[in-house]
């Protein structure tokens, strides 16, 4: 343990009592191992100088700056350097990210907590957590009612605690679409347009917006609040058609946002929203349109029809330098500073998607300097709730690293990383992407792979021959050799390793099957009835290590799920077995569902996963059959 005294820096010791302890150190008043004298600076600035036992540590622009230097500075102890500097001036004033809580993986308290100090430890400053209903309205009982909302007293211990740590806590929320969750209650009739949208006009919509704000006020000190708005497509198209006839969506869209706008500011807020739908109102007559087509110019009233509100541009893949600098300088035609969310990638499988995250970044970020823009965050959302949150911190350190340097720098982003973590290899982390890229044209494989029926399997189609068993038999042995030094992370880490251990067997499993069927080879078929008992035990393996990790991190909500999808993989090779036997035992003269014809999921596909079930979920992948959601 590193024993540090402090001259100065009365403002820190609260918050440093919970950090340094994350990372091996400790303060103390006598006998340090590092003597630090703090200073605060008006200019946004971190500047360390260290030489033997003493280090000068000057900061401004918030405590984030000062934890950072901390973390750098117990770095340069542990690895026995007699001299070390460090001179960063951060662009952003705000730096952090938006963690979706409300897709199954609801962060429990001490969960939230872990992010909190590992960011804290990055330099970074701001988290939005983004409850779509996970939040406690007290009028509105059926608002989150069994999904793992936050009481209000939940949500003022987390605000108080990151605001030890130098976080602004801001709500993050949904008032027009993105609903579903929300509006799936017979008690939602009087304010649903569609089972995604809210009946805009409507005097009990804005009721029903009026109780989430209150509630809202009441849990949370910023004044900040994001408020969403984006993806309404359906909007106008449901029940609001039936009762007022129909309105174009920019109709219905901008007088809304003024009406929650007002009612936001009545309370002191200040709302920003998702600014992609005006980027649809205006242009999706071009052909071939895409979410935030640079082609689109605002109109010169946009400003006017934003009624206050902050925007907030999003985009999750590397649309180039030249994209986000177009897009970025057309935002300011609005309004209000623009914030960027860029983000980490664990929402398309179990595992993270590096790659595209870093490389999204690193082009995002450089536009972001250049373009002015003072708040950025990386986005965590979590589609499908497979993924493990806390996997995304290792993504932050890149957000991190750009703001604080100007310009991306692996070597630096590691250290970073190691620093904020007590020495932890970011490198390690990047193996776990390798479980989503069995070849290095597919991507996001690993919800297909492992959902994928044994019998009537809808992926087999898109299987290269040869398989991926070698490569997951690889992957298997380089996290192996790993999971176990991860501290914190290893529970996430070994799920990984479980659900690599039953790709190496599952993956192709259903392609075997069928050629043994087809060749009427019963030596083979017979090969198969140990080999399902085998699966058996490797589903249960993953599913235990997958429920050790989600208890740590999580509430309780959200793990139904999980059982219902393993129990019916589970279920699926019991039954898998048993047909095979019946078949052999000369019980049954065929298996039907062996032959029936392996077409691809995506015609134009075959024999190459590709991106075909990025966005795909379970309930998709699971059976043809299968037409109400998981």
């Amino acid at each position: 343990m590193v024993k540090i005294q402090l001259i100065g820096g009365e403002a820190l010791k609260e918050s440093l009592d919970l950090l340094l302890p994350e990372i091996g150190a400790e303060l103390c008043e006598a006998g340090a191992d590092l003597t630090v004298t703090v200073k605060e600076s008006e200019e946004d600035v971190l500047l360390i100088t260290m030489k033997n036992k003493n280090a000068d540590l000057t900061y401004g622009g918030g405590k984030a700056r000062a934890h950072r230097g901390f973390a750098k500075l117990v770095s340069a102890v542990k690895a026995k350097k007699t001299e070390f500097s460090c001179e960063e001036h951060p662009f952003c004033k705000q730096n952090g990210a938006m963690i979706d809580v409300s897709r199954g993986n609801v962060l429990n308290l001490e969960g939230c907590k872990f992010m909190m100090r590992k960011m804290a430890l990055l330099g970074q400053n701001q988290l939005m957590l983004y409850t779509e209903d996970i939040l406690e309205v007290k009028t509105r009982p059926y608002f989150g009612y069994m999904r793992g909302r936050y009481t209000v007293e939940e949500i003022k211990a987390l605000d108080a605690y990151a605001q030890v740590l130098g976080i602004e806590l801001i709500p993050c929320l949904e008032l027009l679409s993105h609903m579903s969750a929300v509006l799936q209650w017979p008690a939602a009739g009087a304010y649903r347009d569609t089972h995604w949208t809210l009946n805009v006009g409507k005097k009990e919509t804005y009721d029903f917006i009026s109780d989430v704000l209150d509630a809202i006020k009441e849990a949370f000190s910023s004044k900040k609040i994001h408020i969403g708005f984006d993806e309404s497509d359906d909007l106008g198209l449901g029940a609001h058609l039936r009762e007022f006839g129909y309105q174009t969506k920019e109709e219905l869209f901008f007088p809304h946002l003024k009406k929650v706008c007002d009612l936001a500011r009545e309370r002191g807020f200040a709302p920003m929203i998702w600014s992609d739908m005006p980027y649809h109102f205006y242009g999706e007559h071009l052909p071939n349109f895409k979410a935030y087509d640079e082609r689109v110019i605002l109109p010169d009233n946009i400003g006017e029809l934003f009624a206050g509100a902050r925007p907030v541009f999003w985009a999750y893949g590397d649309r180039g330098s030249d994209v986000f600098d177009t897009l970025l300088e057309e935002h300011k035609k609005i309004p209000g500073e623009t914030m960027f969310a860029g983000g980490v990638w664990i929402w398309s499988g179990f595992a993270p998607n590096y790659s595209i995250s870093k490389k999204s970044t690193i082009s995002a970020m450089g536009s972001c300097q250049r373009k002015g823009v003072k708040e950025v965050m990386a986005t965590v959302w979590t589609n499908g709730s497979e993924g493990s949150i806390v996997l995304t911190l290792a993504g932050m350190a890149w957000f991190a690293e750009i703001d604080y340097n100007g310009s991306y720098d692996e070597e630096r982003a590691k250290q970073g990383f190691a620093d904020a973590t007590g020495g932890l290899d970011l490198d390690d982390f990047m193996i776990l992407e390798d479980l989503e890229h069995p070849t290095e044209d597919t991507f996001c494989a690993t919800r297909a792979l492992c959902y994928n029926d044994p019998m009537i399997p809808l992926v087999d189609g898109h299987i290269p021959e040869g398989g991926f068993s070698k490569h997951y038999e690889k992957t298997s042995a380089k996290i192996r050799a790993v999971a176990d030094k991860q501290g914190e992370f290893s529970p996430a880490f070994l799920q990984l390793l479980r659900l690599s251990e039953l790709l190496e067997i599952k993956a192709d499993f259903g392609i075997r099957l069928k050629a043994a069927y087809d060749k009427q080879d019963k030596e083979a078929l017979q090969a198969f009835l140990p080999l399902c008992d085998e699966m058996i035990k490797r589903i249960n393996a993953l599913r235990e290590q997958h429920k050790k990790a989600f208890f740590i991190y999580n509430k309780a909500f959200g793990w139904e799920l999980h059982d219902m999808r393993y129990g019916m993989m589970l279920m699926r090779f019991e039954t898998t077995k048993e047909r095979i036997g019946l078949y052999l035992d000369d019980k049954i003269d065929r298996l039907e569902e062996l032959e029936e014809e392996r077409l691809p999921y995506r015609p134009g596909m075959e024999g190459q996963l590709g991106n075909t079930f990025m966005w795909i979920r379970q309930r998709q992948i699971a059976s043809p059959s299968l037409s109400l959601p998981i």
